[in-house]
């Protein structure tokens, strides 16, 4: 209900005519735009975003969703489609209110972050995980208009750069 508050209150008429995302104050309607491209890149990666679901109810029910809208996305899919598992059926809305606010609650929390530094960090590996599934189809979710200039500037950073490097921490006197 939190959640529903917050977002109420970005649509109300005296409103603020701008909001924090990914580190930088944006317009109300391109955070609504981020959100829901933030939303869809956590279905498309689910369970790499599983960490940051509030409880391990809502990780299953978000996973339920996630496996079923996959599995539509390849059944749609015809076989001389070049680009399977498009995003349109990961883009589509949640029949769930459960999953709607659970999936909404992971992407303003991406989406909160104090600087981009944070968010690129906290969606590289969730970006990471949606182009592998089919590079081609994803690429249009980085590039929909109507997204904030701050959320453009984190995936084109993230699509850049190289998975960062995980230390792996040995002896000290070798």
């Amino acid at each position: 209900m939190d959640l529903q508050r917050r977002l109420d209150a970005l649509l109300s008429a005296d409103g603020p005519q701008s909001v924090n995302s990914c580190g930088q104050m944006t317009p109300v309607a391109r955070y609504f735009t981020d959100l829901r491209i933030m939303a869809t890149l956590i279905l498309a990666s689910w369970p790499e975003a599983s960490p940051y679901a509030a409880t391990p109810a809502l990780a299953q029910a978000i996973g339920r969703e996630a496996e079923q809208r996959l599995r539509d996305s390849r059944r749609r899919t015809s076989a001389a489609s070049k680009r399977p598992y498009g995003i349109s059926s990961l883009f589509a809305p949640l029949e769930s209110s459960l999953t709607t606010g659970a999936v909404l609650g992971i992407a303003e929390q991406l989406l909160d972050a104090r600087d981009k530094r944070w968010t690129r960090l906290a969606v590289g590996p969730l970006l990471r995980a949606t182009l592998a599934l089919n590079k081609d189809a994803f690429q249009d979710l980085v590039s929909l208009p109507g997204a904030s200039m701050a959320l453009h500037e984190v995936f084109g950073v993230v699509m850049e750069a190289p998975p960062p490097e995980i230390p792996i921490r040995g002896p000290r006197n070798g």
